[in-house]
């Protein structure tokens, strides 16, 4: 069973091949950013925040022991201080607290870093039909929009002659009833000629005869 096209703008179709055509770009650069951003935040939370806080924890940890060290030396020297060395003390909790405060921060560093991953599966899990179009159906898409803008337009430059070639016998056609029209004004009518030969036929019977016949 044959099919037919009802197509009333070819424009309309090639302005929705481009409008097509922008979308797979702009998504296509929209996932290429969001992967950019994923890729820089895995590796932060991967290497670089765990590698901060690690350092952190060592370089407090050192802290801590020449807080400890120099408690140790102020209480050998102060032994009758009935108060102690209040401020090495101090000194000590605070570098204890310091320490505190590296390693929850990178033990959240893990945590988020795990969960991140799982963000991650997601993600992509959720955008892979998005991906699957755009490089599948919707190229495809293009590519058939293209092939019947091609077909379109080798029809429309097939038929535009055969159209002019109808038109020309009808002014053919016309060509030849005005020239017939021309030539029925020129030719005197055969019923107007008999007529005139009669009536001149008729005079000449009518008329009486001369004297001398």
């Amino acid at each position: 069973m044959s099919q037919t096209a009802n197509v009333r703008s070819l424009d309309a179709i090639r302005e929705f091949r481009v409008a097509l055509i922008n979308f797979i770009e702009e998504a296509r650069r929209g996932i290429s950013t969001a992967d950019s951003e994923i890729l820089r935040t895995h590796t932060w939370l991967e290497s670089t925040q765990p590698l901060h806080w690690k350092h952190e924890v060592r370089h407090r940890e050192e802290k801590l022991n020449q807080a400890k060290s120099e408690l140790f030396r102020a209480t050998i020297s102060q032994p009758d201080n009935p108060r102690g060395p209040t401020d090495q003390v101090r000194l000590v909790r605070k570098r204890q607290e310091e320490i505190k405060h590296a390693q929850v921060k990178l033990d959240r560093t893990k945590r988020w870093f795990r969960r991140f991953e799982q963000q991650i599966n997601e993600y992509r899990g959720a955008l892979a039909p998005l991906s699957a179009m755009l490089d599948g159906n919707l190229n495809k898409a293009v590519v058939i929009l293209e092939r019947s803008i091609q077909s379109l337009e080798a029809y429309i430059a097939s038929t535009a002659p055969t159209a002019k070639q109808e038109l020309a016998p009808e002014r053919d056609a016309a060509s030849i009833a005005r020239k017939g029209e021309d030539k029925t004004e020129d030719t005197p009518d055969e019923h107007v000629i008999s007529e005139d030969t009669t009536i001149q036929s008729g005079k000449d019977i009518d008329s009486p005869l001369e004297p001398n016949e």
